[in-house]
């Protein structure tokens, strides 16, 4: 019976010593799971840390050029197409220098950085613009243009040396940096002016004008109220123009024109036009043309980015306005 009662006997069955509080947990980061598990932690808080510092702390900060020189931290994202705040740093850097080198006084650190990042959206925005239409930069235009760039200079080798003075840019660089960027930019803003889609609208308005003209309305009332829709600063009356310096594109349309008509609707590179000639004088050697206009300018790059921006996805890490 005693053998018996003491193996029952709670007294009997082996029990675990209770743990100090914490000492559970210091034991499970002592195992090989429990220091990947902190070595992660530390570098998500370091990681953390050091995203709000870059982000929070000026463009000239020591800290955030190295940290951004290390870690590809984003700066500007457009639908997914993502500047980093390396290369965003690279353009800042290179103005900096600019001002410094011209001895001007530069836009603050806060203009500076919005208007970097301005640039960078258009670029972006005109970049993905041109691969939806199939436009890829012409390589052709690009050397043209810089070598337009050149022939204003004294030489290539004083505008090279400029150039890295100012900017801290190679020949190469400048090509990529700027060239391409305008030349892409000419070569869409031609597709735009030229497109019929792009500019449904601003056709439409030119022929409704028109046949408010054909069925007998005042030129001039049709005129100010076609212009009104472009904030009223575009001219109605031209006034007496010398037809030697009236732009090939449309003289053609008004040099022999019957005083007291006008023009059908003239497709010229900047807009849509009609002209009506009020008089016409013989001056010398020239003739004096007086004419007036309703025209409606074409829907330029600028504004079909502008509607593209306000649809695409656009990301300011940097650069908030």
């Amino acid at each position: 019976m005693t053998d018996e009662f003491q193996a029952s006997s709670p007294s009997a069955v082996p029990v675990k010593p209770k743990l100090k509080p914490g000492a559970s947990v210091r034991k499970f980061f002592l195992t090989a799971r429990g220091k990947i598990i902190a070595l992660t932690a530390c570098v998500a808080v370091l990681m953390l840390v050091g995203v709000q510092q870059v982000y929070s702390r000026p463009m000239t900060d020591t800290f955030v050029r190295a940290a951004a020189s290390i870690i590809p931290f984003p700066a500007i994202s457009v639908d997914g197409t993502t500047v980093t705040l390396k290369d965003f740093l690279t353009e800042y850097v290179a103005l900096e220098q600019y001002f410094k080198e011209e001895k001007k006084d530069g836009p603050n650190g806060d203009d500076l950085e919005v208007a970097i990042a301005d640039t960078i959206v258009n670029k972006l925005a005109i970049r993905q613009l041109a691969q939806r239409r199939g436009i890829a930069v012409d390589a052709v235009r690009v050397e043209k243009y810089y070598q337009d760039v050149i022939a204003s200079e004294e030489s290539e080798e004083m505008f090279m040396r400029d150039l890295k003075d100012s900017f801290g840019w190679s020949r190469e660089e400048f090509k990529s940096r700027v060239v391409e960027a305008i030349v892409l930019a000419l070569q869409m803003s031609e597709e735009v002016l030229g497109n019929q889609d792009d500019q449904r609208g601003r056709r439409e308005i030119i022929d409704t004008a028109y046949a408010r003209l054909k069925n007998g309305e005042d030129f001039a009332v049709v005129a100010k109220d076609v212009h009104a829709g472009f904030g009223g600063t575009l001219q109605s009356d031209l006034g007496y123009v010398k037809q030697s310096v009236i732009p090939a594109t449309w003289v053609f349309a008004v040099e022999n024109l019957p005083v007291g008509s006008y023009t059908d609707v003239l497709d010229l590179p900047e807009g849509f036009a009609v002209f009506k000639l009020e008089e016409r004088i013989v001056a010398g050697e020239d003739t004096q043309l007086r004419l007036l206009v309703v025209s409606a300018p074409k829907k330029t790059l600028e504004e079909v980015v502008k509607e593209y921006l306000e649809d695409a996805e656009v990301k300011r890490y940097v650069g908030e306005e």
